[in-house]
């Protein structure tokens, strides 16, 4: 082999050599790039449980009835009492219990009018009067306008006057001729 042929072969043998150490680096990277990005893999899910065995965890209750007991209907009973006296006034097992203020109190406020206290009745006031007179609202109406709570207008509960009578037809047009 003569110089030149020995410095090609030995150039080519070397870029070779270059390129599988090249592909060798980038393929190593690569490998070990995949699992540094990869994420971790989710953990299993458990199964949910199944139902316990047996009865209800719950009690039952004991005496299912309505009302004050008093038999399947205790209900309608205790309701009907209701009706006839909702508030419980009368029954003194369930009228609040009034207590005294304490000493020194004081006398208690006045409650708004027309309310009364059954506890506290210096407390109650009188109810308010309504006002005497219309009450004036606004501009005065235009003409021919008239107010809804005062009085109706003139006419208003008169009868709608007949309709008037019908035209008798003209009688026929005679032309007379020549």
């Amino acid at each position: 082999m003569i110089g030149r042929q020995r410095s090609r072969a030995a150039s080519t043998t070397h870029a070779a050599k270059l390129v599988l150490a090249g592909a060798a680096v980038g393929l190593g990277a690569l490998a070990l790039a995949g699992p540094a990005v990869a994420q971790p893999a989710p953990p299993p899910v458990p199964a949910p449980a199944p139902p316990p065995v047996g009865p209800p965890p719950v009690p039952q209750v004991q005496n299912p009835v309505y009302g004050s007991g008093d038999g399947p209907l205790g209900f309608l009973r205790d309701a009907w009492h209701q009706a006839q006296n909702p508030y419980g006034m009368g029954m003194p097992d369930q009228m609040p219990a009034y207590t005294p203020p304490p000493p020194g109190a004081g006398p208690p406020p006045p409650l708004p009018p027309g309310y009364s206290s059954f506890t506290a009745p210096e407390s109650s006031t009188p109810a308010l009067a309504p006002a005497e007179g219309p009450a004036v609202t606004g501009p005065p109406l235009p003409e021919g306008y008239y107010p809804l709570d005062g009085p109706p207008p003139p006419g208003y509960f008169d009868p709608p006057p007949p309709p008037a009578p019908a035209a008798p037809p003209a009688p026929p047009k005679i032309i007379a001729g020549p």
